[in-house]
């Protein structure tokens, strides 16, 4: 066996046997410096002085307190069925069991049920106190609007008996009102796409849970 050759197999055999890069190359080097102090004619009878590589790289992983990977022996019913061209290769049996997903589907649904007490008026709380909320920001909008219409009928009545005191309250209506709808318009278009994005999210998270959207994808390629 040349340098080349047993140099490859014991760094392969050390690297199996979980040696550090750092101790490899220590080893490596030390034996690496025996081939080339013989010369390239001696290598053959280098390597047989060294034994074989799988033994050194043994003695090698003992020394280093390494576990050395021992190969188990054949079973002698295994050497049988390896000898058998038509015997029935037993497929490796596959421990990590997983949860198929119509069962995990299912598992999420009954979950939902039994937790219902808890969740569902969790969510009909949240969603009276986010009603709430828009309630009180339209009234608050409307009012400003209101407001703005009274102070602009005021204005409109006080031009006749004081014009300076009627112009100030005109435009301060029309300062409210315009005010009113400036804020009411977008408010009520973010409203809309929100509620828009909400229902849509509920009814996509019902459809996947059911697995209607694997049922519908079904449908569609078949």
């Amino acid at each position: 066996m040349k340098r080349l050759e047993y140099m490859t197999i014991l760094r392969q055999k050390l690297v199996d046997g979980g040696l550090s890069n750092e101790e490899i190359n220590d080893a490596l080097e030390f034996y690496e410096e025996l081939f080339l102090d013989a010369g390239y004619e001696n290598e053959e009878k280098t390597a047989n002085d060294l034994g074989s590589p799988e033994a050194l790289a043994a003695h090698i992983l003992a020394e280093n307190g390494a576990i050395v990977p021992v190969k188990p022996a054949a079973d002698m019913e295994d050497a049988y069925d390896n000898t058998n061209a038509n015997a029935q290769q037993t497929p490796p049996v596959n421990n990590d069991y997983d949860i198929a997903p119509d069962n995990r589907r299912k598992a999420v649904v009954i979950i939902l049920i039994v937790t219902a007490i808890v969740w569902v008026p969790t969510l009909f709380g949240l969603t009276a106190g986010a009603i709430g909320i828009l309630i009180g920001i339209a009234a608050a909008i409307f009012a400003i609007g209101a407001a703005g219409i009274g102070i602009l009928v005021s204005g409109v009545v006080s031009m006749f008996s004081a014009p300076p005191v009627g112009l100030l309250l005109f435009g301060t209506g029309m300062f409210l009102i315009g005010l009113s709808v400036l804020i009411m318009m977008p408010v009520i278009r973010g409203l809309t796409a929100l509620a828009k994005k909400l229902f849509n999210l509920i009814i996509k998270g019902f459809r996947k849970i059911m697995g209607t959207d694997n049922a519908k994808a079904v449908n569609t390629n078949g």
